[in-house]
């Protein structure tokens, strides 16, 4: 099954959706970059380029986390011997986490902008603003 992991829920097999890949993580490495192809500093660049990596990473895992969460719900039931209990999806976890490092990284790059990009720093202001809330 291209594009798509399978979990074993109890003797079903259910299809997980597969975003976290190589080709989404370099689509939004791309339009970080743009922002940032005049950078002459190769030590800047060089910073620049690893936070993009790591923002652009982080924004696929979320969207992983997240369609993970539409398709099996926020809560799994887990089965230990002859108890079933119910607990927070393991995707809700991830998504939490991953959010906050998220925001944080877009902060520091919006910080990194050249001055010549002052619009786009409003609205990647504004882009975190409405990831955080």
């Amino acid at each position: 099954m291209a594009g798509k992991d399978t979990k074993k829920s109890g003797d079903k097999l259910k299809a997980r959706p597969r975003k976290l890949t190589t080709t989404a993580i370099n689509k939004e490495v791309r339009i970080f970059a743009k922002l940032f192809e005049g950078e002459q500093d190769e030590r800047r660049k060089k910073l620049i380029d690893d936070l993009i990596a790591e923002t652009a990473f982080l924004k696929v895992a979320c969207v992983q986390a997240k369609e993970e969460m539409k398709a099996e719900g926020l809560t799994i039931e887990t089965v230990n011997a002859s108890q079933r209990f119910t607990k927070a999806h393991p995707a809700a976890q991830i998504y939490q986490q991953y959010n906050k490092q998220y925001a944080a990284h877009l902060g520091q790059l919006i910080e990194l902008l050249p001055e010549e990009a002052k619009e786009e720093r409003s609205r990647l202001a504004d882009f975190r603003k409405r990831a955080q809330g």
